[in-house]
């Protein structure tokens, strides 16, 4: 029976079996085989998280090793013998040789080396392989043709092939730059590398980030020939620092320009002279730096609004003065953005500084151009309380979800597709009526509120 006649069900249950073979063997094994590789580096301390490229390399290789010793996997003679796979290797190998014919043939460098009498043979041969091919189903037709090819390139355009692995080679070159030009120009993964998002991002999450949100920004440079939109109050997003440094930041945009913002000296965030809503959801202990061994405190949470997003909001709990005391006791210096001090003021509140000309006209104006970023962890992030706005340009996109977590170097399965833009859901059985009232008020949207 041949192609021809064989019933087209048949050859469609064969493909599917090489196929699904490919897809196992090739895809899905080394595809976990590199997760679990990356998870086992994890916990080994060899790395300190997972990363898209990590990955994706840990996949290459793999599955460039699989297919390397695909002779020596269970039920490869099958696959290797099966009509259709035989079919499309030789198919395959013949669209490639015509390529490399029709190259020879078009450019004068090429042709001028075979002279006219194999430039007419070559061509011959060419037209003998392609008609063969018209027919889809064709393979032992093919090899007279292709052998004839074949024996022409041997003697006079050896030069011109190249092995297999080259190919390869090829093709994952275009592969990894055009994972870069994504990369840098629609979406990029980022991890969470400080506790500045806490508690809405955790040191360890991992997130995607639309860089097509605001505009179109041309590979590898600052420069956006095309923007459309801006930043919103509320939106989180990541930048490169503003003081034209390497490393990339993550931040909520709480002003945009032209708007006049200020802490007040119990954390409470006024924009334009308007208090933004919040509603208190009581007290945790947590370390106060981004290692979990450092030195416990107590913050505060708080459900906050600005335009239509809600998120949680954590600061330095505020007993009140003590008697004869100079404010907050136990707060102390733990390095980074030296943001947590020892009695006073906390360096990131009364926004602007008392004294500073910003306080004296009531806050610090957005620029054009600009935006004010602060963290969710309001007393212990390093923003533009302290260096100053975020100009358009340095802003690489807006935060989407957490695509991976391992935070606790552990696996945080719970948190893997998180929208980090989603309305904060507070535990109804954790609340009091006060703080469930207060919720049910800040989801309804008030005119003019910032």
């Amino acid at each position: 029976m041949t192609a021809h006649d064989e019933p087209r069900w048949r050859r469609w249950l064969r493909t599917a079996g090489v196929w699904t073979w490919l897809l196992v063997c090739v895809g899905l094994l080394p595809a976990l085989c590199s997760v679990g590789l990356n998870i086992l580096l994890v916990h080994q301390g060899y790395l300190e998280g997972i990363a898209p490229w990590q990955l994706l390399l840990g996949f290459a290789v793999l599955a460039y090793g699989a297919y390397g010793i695909r002779e020596r996997l269970p039920l490869w003679k099958w696959v290797a013998h099966e009509a259709g796979y035989k079919r499309r290797q030789i198919r395959r190998h013949a669209g490639q040789l015509l390529r490399l014919a029709r190259r020879a043939l078009r450019r004068p460098w090429y042709r001028g080396r075979l002279g006219e009498g194999l430039a007419r043979e070559l061509d011959e041969a060419v037209r003998t392989l392609r008609d063969a091919m018209k027919d889809k189903l064709a393979a032992a037709e093919l090899h007279a043709p292709l052998d004839r090819l074949e024996a022409l390139f041997d003697r006079h355009l050896a030069f011109m092939k190249y092995s297999v692995y080259v190919e390869y080679a090829g093709q994952i070159g275009l592969a990894v730059l055009a994972a870069f030009v994504l990369r840098e120009s629609v979406v990029e993964a980022f991890k969470i590398p400080s506790g500045s998002m806490l508690p809405t991002l955790e040191v360890g999450d991992h997130i995607f980030v639309n860089k097509l949100e605001y505009g179109v920004r041309f590979p590898f440079t600052d420069w956006l020939p095309l923007r459309y939109d801006a930043p919103h109050r509320g939106e989180v997003v990541v930048f490169a620092e503003p003081t034209q440094g390497p490393d990339a930041f993550i931040k909520r945009v709480v002003a945009v320009e032209g708007d006049r913002v200020e802490v007040e000296a119990d954390g409470t965030l006024r924009i334009n002279g308007k208090t933004v809503r919040r509603c208190p959801l009581g007290a945790v202990t947590a370390p106060q730096g981004d290692d979990p061994r450092s030195p416990k405190a107590t913050f505060d949470l708080f459900v906050e609004r600005l335009g239509d997003v809600r998120y949680t909001v954590r600061q330095i709990h505020d007993p009140g003065s003590p008697p004869g005391g100079g404010g907050r006791s136990g707060v102390r210096d733990v390095g980074g953005g030296l943001l947590l001090v020892t009695g006073g003021d906390l360096h990131s509140r009364p926004y602007p500084r008392r004294g500073t000309p910003e306080a004296e006209r009531g806050g610090f104006v957005v620029p054009p151009g600009h935006v004010f970023v602060m963290g969710d962890n309001r007393d212990n992030s390093n923003d533009s309380r302290f260096w100053g706005p975020v100009p358009f340009e340095r802003i690489k996109g807006k935060a989407l979800f957490i695509w991976w977590s391992n935070a606790r170097r552990t696996v945080e399965a719970d948190r893997i597709g998180i929208a980090i833009h989603d309305a904060v859901l507070a535990d109804p059985e954790r609340l009091t009526s006060e703080q469930a009232r207060c919720l049910e008020e800040l989801a309804r949207p008030v005119p003019d509120a910032p």
